[in-house]
């Protein structure tokens, strides 16, 4: 991996605190929101997205005939963010019908739903302008209109061979003149055991891909977290209808970029929201020392 989060300063900034559990944040403009984890009636866990003081902007809720859920905030603009809808049936908790993605304006309150349901779980769309980065494998990009614009199959091979299957997680962001967005991906060591994978995938102007760099950026692990703090939230976690997933993972949110440092927001091990803080300019003394493969 190019980077061992022990030797960067990774700020805290929620945590698992034995009545909820926070991570997954998205910060903007001095603004940060997060993923809260709560449960409901002690039988599963369910998330709503909150601010930096714990004011509610999206609560879990029943209609008619669903249970929603709202996961993996970002913020698309001062006024706007993108969310994950994970939609249940009001009868039967247990089944999720899908995960739709919508788009809520914090001044208005209104959820505008996107038409595109092309996968059962629907997650983490990047808006770049007018444009839509849809997934990267194959690597999508859509209008406004959810027109597809571009699409392109990658070599993804080498890098599904060791460390998964490649899924989008940041926004795109420029460093040195280059534009870059992180995915992630993940590999199964049990069935309820898993590592995370972030990788660097190099784009040019047009946001059409260059390539990727072969070794990780980062790289889970479970000693980035304090032990105490994971038991007690796999114990937190076992519900009625939740099995423990002991999750390595280091799951990129968004980036922000300042005059010194490469700013990335994240869930640390499924217990911490974090702000891992690269050096801009160590950055790009690494990654002109790194191998890509072109696409």
């Amino acid at each position: 991996m190019m980077f061992d989060l022990k030797d960067l300063e990774v700020q805290i900034l929620k945590q698992f605190d034995d009545n909820y559990n926070y991570f997954n944040p998205s910060h903007f403009n001095g603004r940060t929101i997060y993923r809260r984890e709560s449960k409901f009636e002690g039988r599963l866990l369910v998330s709503d997205i909150v601010d930096d003081q714990d004011i509610v902007l999206l609560q879990h809720h029943t209609d008619d005939t669903y249970m929603w859920s709202y996961e993996d905030a970002r913020f698309i603009n001062d006024n706007e963010i993108s969310v994950c809808c994970c939609k249940r049936d009001k009868h039967d908790i247990e089944k999720i019908i899908n995960v739709e993605y919508k788009k809520y304006n914090l001044t208005t309150k209104e959820l505008t739903h996107f038409k595109t349901q092309n996968a059962h779980f629907e997650k983490h769309w990047q808006f770049y302008n007018d444009k839509i980065i849809y997934h990267v494998n194959p690597y999508t990009i859509m209008d406004s209109k959810e027109d597809v614009i571009f699409k392109k199959q990658l070599n993804w091979q080498p890098w599904v061979e060791r460390y998964g299957n490649p899924g989008l997680s940041t926004n795109v962001f420029e460093v040195g003149g280059i534009k870059y967005l992180l995915f992630h991906s993940y590999v199964w060591f049990s069935r309820l055991h898993f590592k995370y994978f972030v990788g660097l995938l190099r784009l040019n102007d047009d946001l059409s891909p260059l390539g990727y760099a072969i070794n990780p950026l980062f790289e889970a692990n479970r000693e980035y977290s304090d032990n105490t703090l994971l038991n007690d939230l796999w114990n937190w976690r076992k519900t009625e209808l939740c099995e423990v997933v002991k999750y390595e993972v280091i799951f990129p949110m968004n980036v922000v970029i300042d005059d010194t440092n490469i700013n990335i927001y994240g869930g640390l091990n499924d217990c911490s929201c974090v702000n891992i803080k690269l050096n801009k300019f160590e950055f790009i003394e690494k990654v002109k020392n790194e191998s890509f493969i072109l696409v």
